[in-house]
């Protein structure tokens, strides 16, 4: 154990610091309060209480970081919940702040060594963002469909449980909404969200319950008698002899005098219609026309409105890619990291940003792999030097990667201009002795590159008077 005062290391057992006599009973009091926190985050978490687990575990860190228990209880609650970046994230600290006799290797390794995992969770992670920004953007469809596509690669992902039943609540779909909530209950039964969730959906059918139900007490009409309608046969009759056939051709007669005089009208009056139908036919055209005017400005106004959303989409993917690659390279330098090659892990993450990465755990494991010191870059600019003396394109290289982490590094833009010089590619080598003269032209460094400088030149003038002098030659 080490002294809170001076830092010296004191027995384990000792109530008072033997160097500067610092009492130590309280941080016994903050290690017994912090193990009394991971017990009782160790209790909810066996009853599948993740979420309550995860405020009692961060609360015991809060009293001792270095609780390694708690911290690798709290990575396995995030591997459940399908949070695996947050999970490592966990796991890494714990290693870092206890190297020796942490089981925090074992979980690391398990990860590392399943590769089919580690993609199906890049996979998972870009899946989900994709459908975080289609709802965002108003496009709940498309997000349903990438939703259930990251709920197959991943059932245990909560977040992305959570996100689909909310959109079926809001497509008033309760029945698949109340199935999403069921499959996250089982995984953390009393987390807050999801119990709003689940209250929601289950007054929505309660009531279409119960409306049901008072449908079905409404009584049926009878059903009537087909045949009510239905009169008794008499019996046979024979009709009387009558005047009526006669009235009946009479009758036809005066009828077929009215058709033909109601045909030979309309011939009659056509001419004096002719005018009349005309002015109709005007204003019929007319009203056609405005209404083609209308439609055509409201389909103009439909493109525009397709435009713009088209652009949104197209914003949405390009954020979601772009945040899916800051990912994926995160988790390229957290393997370089657990391989102990610091560099190469900086290298990785150097052209992301902080904001970058949405959660605070991602965040935290890209400060932690991003920082380098001078020394190691120092160190990485005399493995370029040494390269130099085998092979100038790999030289080339390393030194390209100390440029990634120190912009600035004049001695990295002057051996890496001394090696497109040797390679004869002299615009190259004229490009990086300039920008090291551009960084400090006071060092000593930038008065030898002035004079490689003036040589690059030299041979880039002799270049092109050959090319100039060789067709002449011809």
């Amino acid at each position: 154990m080490r002294c809170p005062r001076c830092d010296a290391t004191v027995r384990e057992a000792a109530v008072q610091c033997s160097f500067c006599g610092q009492d130590l009973s309280v941080m016994y009091f903050v290690r017994r309060l912090s193990n009394t926190y991971y017990n009782i985050g160790l209790e909810k978490a066996r009853v599948r209480d993740l979420s309550g687990a995860i405020v009692v575990l961060k609360k015991s860190l809060q009293f001792d970081k270095k609780n390694a228990n708690a911290r690798n209880l709290l990575g396995l609650i995030y591997y459940e919940m399908g949070e695996t970046v947050a999970a490592l994230s966990e796991w890494v600290l714990s290693k870092y702040l206890q190297p020796d006799d942490n089981e925090a290797d074992y979980y690391i390794n398990i990860i590392q060594k399943n590769q089919t995992a580690l993609d199906a969770t890049n996979q998972t992670i870009k899946k989900y963002n994709s459908a975080l920004s289609a709802v965002k953007s108003g496009n709940e469809d498309l997000a349903i469909i990438q939703l259930k596509k990251v709920v197959s690669l991943n059932a245990h992902f909560v977040r992305a449980q959570q996100l689909l039943a909310l959109l079926y609540i809001h497509d008033e779909d309760y029945q698949k909404a109340a199935k999403c909530l069921n499959r996250v209950g089982r995984i953390d039964f009393n987390n807050t969200t999801t119990l709003r969730y689940m209250q929601e959906v289950g007054e929505k059918i309660g009531s279409g319950s119960n409306r049901a139900k008072d449908m079905g007490t409404v009584k049926k009409a009878p059903k009537k008698d087909p045949l009510a309608n239905v009169t008794p046969v008499g019996s046979y009759k024979e009709e009387k002899k009558s005047l009526m056939p006669v009235l009946y051709v009479i009758i036809g007669v005066i009828l077929g005098l009215a058709v033909s005089f109601i045909l030979i009208q309309p011939t009659l009056q056509k001419s004096n219609d002719n005018g009349t139908q005309m002015s109709d036919t005007n204003e019929q055209l007319a009203v056609q026309s405005s209404q083609i005017s209308g439609l055509e400005k409201e389909k103009n106004e439909l493109e525009e409105e397709l435009k713009g959303l088209k652009k949104q989409i197209q914003d949405a993917d390009s954020q979601a890619q772009k945040q899916s690659g800051s990912y994926e390279k995160l988790l390229k330098g957290l393997q370089y990291y657990l391989n102990n090659d610091k560099i190469q892990a900086a290298v990785e993450v150097a052209g992301c940003k902080k904001t970058d990465f949405a959660t605070e755990e991602a965040q935290t494991l890209y400060t932690k792999i991003g920082a380098v010191t001078q020394a190691q870059i120092s160190q990485l600019v005399s493995q370029g030097r040494s390269a130099m003396r085998q092979s100038y394109s790999s030289a080339v290289t390393t030194f390209k990667k100390v440029l990634k982490l120190d912009k600035e590094n004049q001695s990295a833009m002057y051996y890496m201009a001394y090696c497109y010089q040797k390679q004869n590619d002299m615009k190259n080598a004229k490009k990086w002795y300039e920008k090291a003269i551009k960084v400090n032209d006071t060092t000593a460094l930038a008065a030898q590159a002035e004079t490689r400088l003036a040589e690059v030149k030299e041979a880039l003038k002799d270049d092109d008077a050959g090319a100039t002098a060789s067709p002449a030659a011809e």
